[in-house]
């Protein structure tokens, strides 16, 4: 078990906002490719797959992956909370989820409703004070995946603590998957790029 200190998360959210297209594959190879390269390499566990995102969870870590845009990565070396919840709750989790982003009680909020080509989806990722950033539209509908990094004041319900992050995903077999990771985790900062 990597000991406590050692914990470090990986979230590609704000290299998403707006990005140089043209430059992009090769700057996020560059920033996050080692460090999603060695976290995925000891992630070995349960998968909790379904056609849109890539969804491990281990002894020593999780990590989930959009399967039809890699680039969104998001993942940590602590283990999180799983369980399993009635569609109603899932339900009702959407709903809640949607409205702390919309509170400014969530730092961002992803959900992707199908796996379509284009596939219907919504980023939301909250810049600084009122200023967010978002692509795509929320839609009444249950998602197959859904993200929601918390950042309140107060405990919030979906969470039971005042910061950390809720995923929701629908697994292939149809069952309802929540993820709970509790409190702010020391997030990987890639350094100045390495030159020869």
């Amino acid at each position: 078990m990597i000991p406590r200190s050692t914990h470090f998360e990986i979230n590609t959210d704000a290299s998403l906002v707006d990005p140089d297209w043209d430059a992009f594959v090769a700057e996020h190879e560059e920033r996050f490719g080692l460090a999603i390269h060695h976290l995925k390499s000891v992630v070995t566990g349960r998968r909790y797959d379904n056609s849109a995102v890539k969804l491990r969870v281990g002894p020593h870590g999780f990590y989930l992956q959009s399967r039809r845009f890699p680039a969104a990565f998001f993942g940590g070396t602590d283990l999180p909370e799983t369980t399993f919840v009635p569609e109603e709750e899932a339900r009702a989790l959407a709903w809640e989820a949607a409205a702390l982003y919309r509170s400014g009680e969530a730092r961002s909020l992803t959900c992707i409703y199908d796996d379509d080509d284009p596939p219907s989806v919504f980023f939301g990722y909250r810049l600084g004070g009122e200023e967010r950033y978002e692509m795509g539209g929320l839609a009444n509908g249950l998602p197959l995946h859904l993200r929601v990094m918390i950042d309140a004041d107060a405990p919030v319900d979906v969470l039971g603590a005042p910061t950390g992050a809720v995923v929701y995903q629908r697994t292939r077999d149809g069952r309802h998957l929540v993820l709970r990771r509790r409190g702010a985790h020391a997030p990987f900062h890639p350094v100045a790029p390495v030159r020869d």
